[in-house]
């Protein structure tokens, strides 16, 4: 099985209106059986995980919920 990934940097907006920067990595695994599935692995830049709730929101590690405002490859 082989995968292939592409790492994007997400800003959002949190609830109090500053904004954090996401590291979004999308893996997706290839497989003979199955079709390919992809998967969004999700993190801020200190390495803690972030949940991609869909709809361009984001549940951080305290419990809030971020929402996306740009999209950009990170710097490299």
């Amino acid at each position: 099985m082989t995968s292939d990934t592409r790492l994007a940097d997400v800003i959002v907006k949190l609830p109090d209106r500053s904004t954090c920067r996401i590291q979004r990595r999308l893996v997706i695994k290839r497989g003979t059986a199955e079709p390919s599935k992809p998967e969004y692995h999700c993190a801020l830049p200190t390495g803690e995980p972030v949940s991609w709730l869909g709809d361009g929101k984001y549940r951080l590690p305290d419990g809030s919920i971020a929402v996306a405002v740009a999209h950009r490859p990170p710097a490299p």
